[in-house]
């Protein structure tokens, strides 16, 4: 499906920002200005009309905040917040660049603004982990007790922010409480501390549950967590070894990174591959040339803590989750086309717990691509209703 550009990356991307539009983190008419404005292929354009939109948002909610209009400038901030997160999405090569820090710190700090008065009570937390803290917030339901705790992890690319619209707010609409968190690998952990991913998820689900167990006001026995993009191997790779989470869900489900990697590779780069072979990167690059190929490999290896596609693809290797290890209850999905699903089937086939379910999101009804596109509605009444009959 196209919405406005030919180039696809700019398009998924734009599609991504559109889905947020029931959320309140966008305007479709100003994306739509904003993309008329933007020069094709031009990932400096994209930035700078991004982050001036950002701006525009932000000086609007911040005018509105000092008049008393609450509503207004929640609206203005959710707006600024995708805006800004939006801009630097193609900058993320450069984990550490002033241009990825600037749009990332505004894009945090305009969500930080609305949060006190969000249609869901959103309280920001911090984490013990390790010697560190993990950056989150707690979302809960309006008006009602706490029910079901469910833990709600970023995945490569998206802040910690973002998640509001990308689950937590549905969730907190049907009664569960929500943790939400950045770890190793996403968000401030890489940008402003450079610490990078890690395969073992479950030390780090683990920590965010020894958390909601010290809080008298959040269920700590009944435990999901929901694994989306990423998500879908970082979930189930914590639920595998971590018995206190109580079900799972995962689109798409993903458990062995690396053989993804070797299924999508033409026979003369995994011949490089497999050797260890350095002339692998320079065939990298060739194959991906320009700002989109340091794009993929690098924003990807630089969450990993490494510096080139080789190395990277050799990482990844150590990326797997023992599917038969899994005991809860757990929901597998994906929409169709998605490139990332490409060992879902097997997963579920894998999967020797007692309740499972599996569901395909269809082009034809609008659910289909990364993450159901611009059409998760269906994935979302579909996986909390499961959640809310398995939990409660």
């Amino acid at each position: 499906m196209q919405l406005y550009f030919d180039d696809p990356e700019f398009d998924r991307q734009l599609q991504r920002t559109a889905a947020k539009a029931s959320y309140g983190c966008c305007d479709l008419g100003e994306i739509f200005a904003v993309a008329a404005r933007i020069v094709p292929r031009d990932y400096d354009s994209w930035y700078g009309e991004w982050f001036a939109a950002g701006e525009s948002a932000r000086l609007l909610g911040e005018a509105e905040a000092a008049a008393g209009h609450d509503v207004n400038a929640v609206s203005a901030h959710l707006r600024a917040s995708e805006y800004y997160r939006s801009a630097y999405f193609f900058t993320r090569r450069e984990p550490h660049g002033v241009a990825l820090l600037e749009a990332f710190h505004h894009s945090q700090a305009a969500f930080r603004a609305a949060a006190p008065h969000l249609p869901f009570p959103t309280e920001r937390v911090s984490i013990p982990y390790e010697d560190v803290e993990l950056e989150g917030y707690l979302v809960r339901p309006r008006d009602a007790a706490p029910g079901p705790t469910l833990l709600l992890p970023c995945g490569y690319d998206s802040p910690v922010e973002e998640l509001y619209s990308l689950g937590a707010a549905e969730a907190a609409a049907r009664g569960f409480s929500v943790i939400m968190f950045s770890g190793p690998g996403q968000a401030e952990m890489l940008f402003d501390r450079g610490i990078p991913f890690r395969p073992d998820f479950e030390a780090v689900a683990g920590a965010v549950i020894d958390f909601v167990r010290t809080r008298a006001d959040l269920d700590g026995e009944r435990i999901g967590i929901v694994g989306r993009s990423f998500g879908g191997y970082l979930a189930p790779r914590a639920a595998s070894m971590e018995p206190r989470i109580t079900a799972m869900s995962a689109d798409p489900a993903q458990y062995d990174m690396g053989a993804v990697f070797r299924s999508r590779m033409p026979a003369d780069l995994l011949a490089l591959l497999d050797a260890g072979d350095p002339a692998f990167d320079d065939a990298i690059w060739e194959a991906y040339p320009g700002v989109h190929g340091q794009e993929f490999w690098l924003s990807r290896a630089r969450a990993h803590g490494v510096d080139s596609p080789l190395a990277y693809a050799q990482l990844m290797r150590e990326w797997t989750v023992d599917v038969e290890a899994l005991e809860c209850p757990t929901f597998v999905s994906y929409g169709e086309g998605d490139p990332a699903q490409a060992g879902t089937e097997e997963f579920f086939d894998r999967l020797t717990v007692d309740e499972k379910q599996f569901t395909v999101y269809r082009e034809a009804d609008g659910s289909g691509g990364h993450c159901e596109g611009m059409g998760p509605s269906r994935y979302f009444s579909d996986v909390f209703g499961w959640f809310a009959d398995r939990l409660r």
